[in-house]
């Protein structure tokens, strides 16, 4: 059970590292957007079928994976490190 709790935490280890790379790089890519004028943005990259607007959504539909697997994962980790006799 240790062992299985052991690679739960350096799961959750791995996956707080790739929340924290996304973060920056879409608060990176926001500040980028958000350098350009508006009458700009849907002439770029930023326009709706452009490449920073598709990069962007990936990035967040990753971050939103992420997050939902590092809840489970709290949870059951939670759930494994509690003693039987506390949960009476």
């Amino acid at each position: 059970m240790a062992n299985k709790l052991d690679d739960m935490k350096a799961r959750l280890a791995k996956l707080s590292s790739e929340r924290a790379q996304l973060d920056t790089a879409i608060e990176e890519m926001i500040a980028d957007m958000a350098e350009l004028p508006p009458e700009q943005r849907s002439a770029s990259d930023w326009a709706p079928d452009g490449a920073s607007t598709r990069k962007y959504l990936e990035l967040t539909q990753r971050q939103a994976a992420v997050e939902t697997e590092i809840i489970d994962l709290s949870r059951a980790i939670v759930e494994t490190d509690e003693p039987a006799s506390s949960l009476h």
